[in-house]
């Protein structure tokens, strides 16, 4: 581990204590009359906590009633929607950036260069068509590197399907479209940073985040106590997701290329998330328990290559493409720490590959990638508690082996690694609408090389099969999130 490496690591650990020093889980009783009747020995604490768990579930079937009497008043009254748009949500997700940064935060610019920039701009459609399905349409305003014009595409496009509980497995989902890939959804919500830049392997361009095919989702045991969720989402809005009991579990069965990449080979990749949550009850005290998880999350198939491959004159049989990524977090009402390795053979779309004989397009090795990451989040005691820390540091081996890439250049797998540190103070203004200041260094060995396009128009997903000795990287970003 380099210096930086180690001095960040260690810069986690102090956080964590002293953010240990300002937390507090435990389950409360807010209610005076129960506190009262609790500390009078008239009702114990497991049935206070039963009351006012029913004093909440009473106040929410009364607001629902209300609700129900005002749609029959409008019906009535010729005031409802028409039946396309009743049980539409509509919303959005936008990035507004500005960075002032060189190196690869420049496109490869040596002398630098600052910019106002939509890094993002979803627009979301959400239409529960009955109980059992539902379906959303978000298109996806991208633009160009560091340019004026924006082109708009489909982003999320499925259909959902609630299926009936399976014993152990509850709270089932079946989608089937253009949607979520299994292992970035559920990391953006552990590290609730994404609008700064990529979540780790993505920023080093394994793959991305969305594809088409078919999944099936759900939570093992039920859901986490209410409490707790709650007690998380005062600070962390985005954690009433992926709240189940003992886990959760996500399994697709997708194209594999990513969904900004067409299909070119009739190879398809399974993919699987398996998160268990081994203390769901242990929700009192300084540590809760209940916000420890650990994740394992899988592909197995074949890259993407055959378009790619014909354009360099080089068939082959498609090579292997493989992930196996382990994740511990925790989670906790004043912070977040989260630490992952994962090991790659090749990328969704099938080029990370070296040739034995640049001359000899069968024979080859797919590059084997490792990864290491570890980020946290911290919440100050200041600013009425909407201020934050945050840091994260990844390290990344592209290749074991030397060998040819499909242009005949000669790859060496020494001294070809790479370190990326983030530090940022993110400040919560209302819900999930976060404005970010950040600090971000990508550091290169002299032999990682870098291709001269970038992979789908984020910063970083550099592919390490280009040109030798990248300068390194700087910037200093400002983000606004907004959400809704």
């Amino acid at each position: 581990m380099r210096r930086g490496g180690r001095w960040l690591a260690a810069f986690l650990v102090v956080a964590v204590l002293l953010a240990f020093g300002f937390s507090s889980a435990r389950a409360e009783i807010r209610d005076p009359l129960l506190r009262v009747l609790v500390k009078k020995g008239i009702l114990t604490e497991e049935e206070a906590l039963e009351i006012k768990r029913e004093a909440e579930a009473e106040a929410q079937k009364e607001k629902e009633e209300v609700a129900q009497a005002a749609a029959e008043k409008i019906q009535k009254e010729g005031l409802a929607l028409p039946k396309g748009l009743r049980g539409v949500k509509l919303g959005t997700l936008t990035y507004l950036d500005y960075t002032n940064g060189y190196g690869p935060f420049d496109n490869g610019k040596e002398q630098g260069r600052s910019f106002f920039s939509v890094t993002r701009a979803y627009f979301d459609f959400k239409k529960k068509i009955n109980p059992w399905l539902s379906f959303r349409l978000t298109p996806d305003l991208q633009r160009s590197w560091n340019a004026g014009s924006y082109t708009l595409r489909i982003k999320y496009a499925y259909a959902q399907f609630r299926l009936p509980d399976f014993g152990f497995l509850t709270d089932l989902k079946m989608g089937f479209g253009q949607g979520h890939f299994p292992w970035l959804d559920f990391e953006e919500h552990i590290n609730p940073y994404r609008m700064q830049g990529c979540m780790p392997r993505e920023f080093f361009g394994t793959f991305n985040s969305a594809d088409r095919g078919v999944s099936i989702a759900g939570n093992l045991g039920g859901k986490l106590d209410p409490n707790f969720v709650k007690q998380l989402t005062a600070h962390y809005p985005i954690y009433k997701h992926y709240t189940g009991k003992y886990g959760t579990f996500w399994v697709s069965y997708m194209n594999g290329s990513g969904y900004s990449s067409g299909d070119n080979n009739p190879n398809k990749a399974v993919e699987v998330r398996l998160t268990l949550r081994p203390f769901p009850y242990s929700t009192s005290g300084m540590f809760p328990l209940a916000g420890l998880q650990f994740s394992y999350f899988g592909i197995y198939g074949e890259g993407n290559n055959q378009a790619e491959f014909t354009k360099t004159g080089k068939e082959f049989d498609d090579p292997d493409y493989n992930v196996h990524l382990f994740m511990i977090s925790y989670q906790h009402p004043w912070f977040m720490i989260a630490a992952q390795y994962s090991t790659s053979t090749n990328k969704n779309d099938g080029t990370w590959v070296l040739f034995n004989d640049p001359d000899n397009p069968t024979s080859y090795d797919e590059m084997d990638t490792t990864l290491y990451s570890i980020y946290g989040d911290f919440v100050l005691p200041v600013f009425n508690e909407k201020l934050h820390l945050y840091a994260r540091w990844d390290h990344f081996d592209p290749n074991d082996d030397n060998g040819y890439n499909a242009e005949g250049q000669f790859i060496s797998s020494g001294n070809d690694q790479a370190d990326h540190y983030i530090v940022g103070l993110a400040y919560y203004l209302t819900g999930n609408n976060i404005l970010l200041v950040s600090a971000e260094w990508v550091n290169f060995d002299k032999n990682y090389r870098i291709s001269a396009t970038r992979f789908n128009e984020h910063w970083g997903a550099y592919s390490p099969t280009g040109t030798a000795n990248l300068d390194d990287g700087f910037r200093i970003q400002t983000v606004v999130q907004i959400s809704f």
